[in-house]
Formats: structure tokens, C-alpha cells, sequence
């Protein structure tokens, strides 16, 4: 799930089985989070929160959960105050520039993605 490219954005996507979040801040800081364990075979319910600190451009914790369980965490020191840029945000592919260069787009997913649901509080 990709927003945005090289320049600045997210993604979140499975690599060697386990769940990685991506966020590249200009490529001058990047943050990495990758789940402690693979993701288990079959079904799974994937959740991400991030506690933002309020502020423009302020950063946050960031914890990852799969099927309820707490599987990762880590800390965003800072995020991108408006928009990320021209690249699209995608669902299970990256048609853009990668946000990561730990892979190369297309870097479509090879299961199901059932449902997607963004909540922002």
C-alpha cells in the first residue's frame, strides 16, 4: 500500500513473509518497521496506529498488529506537513516510484486483499 514515491511517502507491504511499514521523509530520514514474526498462512487482519505527537510535521509511535496481537513497533521522528507529492496512492501494487529501495515496483501483492479500511481520529 504505497503513498506517494521516492521523493517523500509510505508503504506498507509483506516482504520474506513479514509485515514492513516504510516511511521516507525526503530520503534524508527513513523509517523502517518490520514485524517481529512472518504472518501466519491463510486469513490474516492487518492493523497499523499511529499516535501522532500533534504538530505540523510532528512524528509519532507507530505499532503493527496482525489478527489482534501486537507484532511491531517503532517511532517516527517526524512526517511531511502537506502532501507527499504527484505519486498515486495504491492498493496491493506500487505503479509509482518506489517509496522503498528494498524493492522495485510493480511489487504487486501476491494474496487477497479482502477489505481496506483507513480511519483517521
Amino acid at each position: 500500500m504505497p503513498e506517494s514515491g521516492s521523493s517523500a511517502g509510505f508503504a506498507l507491504y509483506v516482504q520474506d513473509g513479514k509485515l514492513v511499514y516504510h516511511f521516507n521523509w525526503f530520503d534524508e530520514n527513513r523509517y523502517v518497521i518490520t514485524s517481529n514474526e512472518p504472518l501466519p498462512a491463510g486469513r490474516s487482519t492487518v492493523r497499523f496506529e499511529f499516535a501522532y505527537d500533534c504538530g505540523e510535521g510532528k512524528g509519532g509511535g507507530r505499532t503493527h498488529f496482525v489478527n489482534g496481537e501486537k507484532v511491531g513497533e517503532g517511532r517516527i521522528e517526524k512526517t511531511v506537513p502537506g502532501r507527499f507529492g504527484i505519486d498515486t496512492f495504491g492498493v496491493g501494487v506500487d505503479t509509482g516510484s518506489p517509496v522503498s529501495n528494498s524493492y522495485k515496483p510493480p511489487f504487486a501483492f501476491n494474496g487477497q486483499i479482502e477489505k481496506l479500511e483507513v480511519e483517521l481520529r
